[in-house]
């Protein structure tokens, strides 16, 4: 099936949607969000990664399409954030620290407060271990859950604290922490967008779960990136299913290009599809379960 390219436009200002409007109401105290970094990863998703720039989308980017689809909650597509402690070793734990962060996202779009305060302690626990709690603003979770009545100022809060975080990692150069959390989210907003698993074919986001062919190269590298033992099947799952992603068939078509007169600009437009067959998506949604098993089991 065909599934038509979102909008870079759109894009563009759900993304500014979920976090500029958001930060706007925050306390004046908390740093402001920068929407164009050019070192580590910013709050769009724009990762500088040897020189190349990549973007993936951001789970609170993934969780605002879900929610604006009228989809409803899936209690299965959260983890469970009761034994943070299950997680050894700092590969494990940053990747899961980005699995909540994701399901964090998923929560607050879908206005399920009451279980917020157990994934938010999860996240601080996660962090201490870590040992970059303190490196943070370290109120900030504190006033995610004190916002459990503002969704957006919760969504705004939480990615000041996740960009923060990993300005941080990338600053003193925790690299391999920093990719894992990001990674961890990715995949966590993948099997977002692959639930409920009843419907794998004609699932209302399955055209969204195609478009991540724009994004396998890009996660697939990051992937790559990380060089130790405990992470080798994962990687290996992260790359399978890139390859997936990345083999579905894109193709291009050019739009008139529109011109602004008064300000002298002529913006070039271009529209792209992408094909996504019944059995490969199947399998893409196979793939992404295998994956989230292998970064949530202890």
């Amino acid at each position: 099936m065909q599934h038509p390219h979102l909008d870079k436009s759109l894009l563009a200002g759900l993304i500014f949607l979920v976090i500029a409007s958001a930060c706007s109401e925050k306390p004046s105290p908390l740093p402001q969000v920068s929407m164009a970094d050019t070192t580590g990863v910013s709050s769009t998703g724009a990762i500088l990664l040897h020189g190349n720039m990549v973007v993936i989308p951001t789970p609170a980017l993934v969780s605002h399409l879900i929610a604006s689809q009228a989809i409803p909650f899936d209690p299965a597509a959260a983890v469970d954030a009761t034994h943070p402690e299950q997680w050894t070793g700092e590969i494990k734990k940053a990747l899961n620290l980005g699995v909540l962060g994701a399901d964090l996202s998923y929560l607050i779009n879908h206005g399920r407060n009451a279980e917020i305060p157990t994934y938010l302690a999860s996240i601080r626990n996660l962090t201490d271990d870590l040992g970059i709690s303190q490196e943070v603003e370290p109120e900030l979770l504190s006033q995610i859950e004190a916002g459990l009545d503002q969704p957006e100022r919760m969504l705004g809060l939480q990615s000041v604290f996740f960009h923060n975080l990993q300005k941080y990692l990338t600053k003193n150069n925790r690299a391999e922490i920093n990719t894992c959390i990001l990674l961890g989210g990715w995949a966590e907003s993948m099997f977002h967008l692959a639930s409920p698993a009843d419907s794998i074919v004609g699932h209302p986001l399955d055209h969204v779960l195609a478009e991540q062919t724009y994004s396998a190269e890009g996660v697939s590298a990051l992937a790559a990136s990380i060089d130790h033992e405990t992470f080798a099947e994962i990687r290996q799952s992260f790359l399978n299913l890139c390859e997936l992603l990345a083999e579905l068939e894109k193709s291009y078509e050019f739009r008139p290009p529109i011109h602004d007169h008064r300000e002298g600009i002529t913006y070039l437009r271009s529209s792209s599809k992408v094909s996504c067959p019944d059995d490969k998506l199947v399998s893409i949604h196979e793939h992404i379960q295998e994956l989230r098993n292998l970064i949530i089991t202890p």
